[in-house]
């Protein structure tokens, strides 16, 4: 996970996540594996202010569809 908090929160806040797609990246699959890939998330939590208090990107590993 790369990110860093940019505000405190305290007891009481409200907060909000927006997750959206950045990237998509296909693994080749090994021996009998699935077809998978990783997609990194761009994530950003707000405050009831609307303001941002993380900003950070993540990655899954999820099962690729055959095409």
């Amino acid at each position: 996970m790369l990110g860093r908090p940019v505000e405190p929160v305290a007891p009481g806040d409200t907060i909000r996540v927006k997750l959206a797609v950045k990237r998509k990246i296909k693994k080749e699959p090994r021996g009998d594996e699935k077809p998978n890939g990783v997609v990194v998330w761009a994530i950003e939590v707000t405050n009831q202010h609307d303001k941002p208090v993380a900003i950070y990107d993540i990655m899954t590993l999820v099962e690729r569809r055959q095409a």
